[in-house]
């Protein structure tokens, strides 16, 4: 990786921490997923709502390192 876009890449990363979009949950979504790292005890929740063949929305709630 390049060192402008490994920069870009961590710009990107340490925004999306201090300012998370879509973190929060969708009340009965169509499709629902667990994620655990024991590694670092990062956990993740990710919802998404599905109407046919289109994501109307994703959402996700957790916590963990920013690297």
């Amino acid at each position: 990786m390049t060192s402008e876009l490994s920069e870009l890449y961590q710009e990107v990363i340490l925004d999306h921490n201090k300012r998370p979009r879509n973190f929060r949950t969708i009340e009965a979504p169509s499709h629902h997923a667990e994620g655990y790292n024991p590694l670092c005890g990062d956990r993740l929740s990710l919802y998404v709502q599905v109407d046919g063949d289109v994501i109307t929305d994703v959402a996700f709630q957790g916590g963990g390192w920013a690297i």
